[in-house]
């Protein structure tokens, strides 16, 4: 756990490039179970979710892998992501950033809704809009990120109505399309869950 207790503290350098770096080698480490744990062991998620904020693109891009990294698969890392305050800004680097990065945050967005009481933050936080506004995007990764958290959102009944008034169906059928699988899968689940109710 050394290499990962530097990294940690490396998250608080002065040096923009430094954070980058750090959190990108945490988003790389986050990938292995062990290291999961390690790393949400030692209180890395607000550390990481205070980089959401910066204002060095490479720094967010690797502060939002990092945290879908940890999230993915892990519903008490999910809670701890939400809870470090990372929903916020990933909704606003949704609306604003570069495509590379939309698509980053909303593979974030994505990982920590599975579960129910982080679906309602999102909602409460903006987040439907800015994931619809992305499903129309010429971006297929962005495509293929805001239409799975489009998918997962979708599972919970509070969130339907949002999404058809936000207009999200004609773009979810464009998307059925795309011939792209993981954006055709996405897109044809959250229609099935907004037919569900």
């Amino acid at each position: 756990a050394g290499g990962i207790e530097a990294l940690m503290m490396l998250l608080s350098d002065k040096d923009r490039h430094v954070k980058a770096k750090a959190a990108g080698a945490l988003q790389s480490l986050a990938v292995d179970e062990d290291n999961q744990k390690k790393i949400k062991s030692l209180g890395a998620i607000p550390l990481i979710t205070k980089l959401l904020s910066s204002r060095t693109p490479e720094v967010q891009s690797n502060a939002a892998g990092a945290l879908h990294n940890l999230a993915v698969n892990d519903e008490d890392a999910q809670e701890a992501v939400a809870n470090a305050g990372a929903i916020a800004p990933l909704v606003s680097l949704m609306t604003s950033a570069t495509p590379d990065l939309q698509a980053k945050a909303a593979a974030t967005i994505w990982s920590i809704a599975g579960r129910e009481d982080n679906r309602k933050r999102i909602v409460e936080a903006g987040g439907i809009a800015p994931l619809v506004k992305m499903l129309q995007s010429n971006h297929l990764d962005c495509q293929a990120k805001a239409s799975g958290a489009v998918r997962c959102l979708t599972m919970s009944a509070f969130t339907r109505s949002e999404f058809e008034q936000t207009g999200a169906v004609p773009h979810l059928v464009v998307l059925l399309s795309s011939g792209n699988q993981e954006v055709t899968i996405n897109a044809a689940g959250a229609l099935e869950n907004m037919g569900c109710r």
